[in-house]
């Protein structure tokens, strides 16, 4: 069994994988990282595999902290050159979020087709891939909490909250402040998602899957026009699928 952690600049997830399966995924904060690691001790754990956002010296403590805890084989996933065949499109491929290139590499080994991959968390990474397994890039835009500061200097629009059940879906226009700024930040997210679906359905000659993660992607999901997956634990699951065949 092993033990699948993906480590966020706020927030960390945990899971089991066996048999090809994940089980047991919670998401915590970073503050409480030892004391839900320690909860995994009692399952048999032979292998742990993680990735990371936050930098080096914090990384090793962890490593080092896990190395107490867990007798077994640690391995982080880093970003690379290439990884199973799958190339990075990176200039300097270290560059590019661990986590991100976890989902690009397990979700092409995974439906083998064109992917748009978009993670909504602190910001937002949008990652296209090809049909042939070559990652073609990726734009970052603000995350709603960064977009939402962009008004901290304008009277009463600082406290607006993005609010889960708001919907673009309606045919009317926004009349209210609150609802103009939410509305305002999904429409930039889902016009450039849409944008680049048309781009690569031109340039591949077919349809693209679109696989949707992060805290705010169950919102940007719903909203879409054209046909998405939300996965919320997709660079858990992308962890287990690469240590099925690394």
């Amino acid at each position: 069994m092993k033990l699948l952690i993906d480590i966020g600049n706020t927030t960390s997830s945990f899971g089991l994988w066996d048999s090809s399966k994940l089980s047991m995924a919670n998401n915590i904060d970073n503050k409480k990282f030892l004391i839900t690691a320690k909860k995994y001790i009692k399952n048999n754990i032979n292998e742990i595999l993680f990735t990371s956002v936050i930098s080096r010296s914090e990384n090793k403590k962890i490593n080092n902290h896990l190395k107490k805890l867990f007798k077994c084989k640690i391995k982080q996933i880093k970003s690379t050159p290439e990884l199973l065949k799958i190339k990075n499109a990176y200039t300097q491929p270290s560059k590019l979020g661990d986590d991100r290139w976890a989902t690009i590499v397990a979700s092409y080994i995974y439906y083998k087709k064109p992917l748009i991959i978009i993670d909504c968390g602190t910001a937002v990474s949008i990652d296209m891939v090809n049909k042939k397994g070559r990652h073609m890039g990726g734009y970052i835009l603000a995350g709603f909490d960064g977009y939402k500061k962009s008004f901290k200097n304008a009277y009463h629009l600082k406290d607006t909250k993005l609010k889960q059940s708001i919907s673009l879906q309606k045919k009317t226009f926004p009349k209210q402040t609150s609802e103009g700024i939410t509305k305002g930040y999904l429409v930039m997210v889902i016009s450039t998602i849409e944008s680049l679906y048309n781009q690569i359905t031109k340039k591949e000659k077919m349809s693209p899957n679109i696989l949707i993660s992060g805290g705010y992607g169950e919102i940007i999901s719903k909203n879409l026009s054209v046909k998405n997956k939300h996965e919320r634990n997709l660079v858990l699951k992308s962890l287990g699928i690469i240590s099925d065949l690394s």
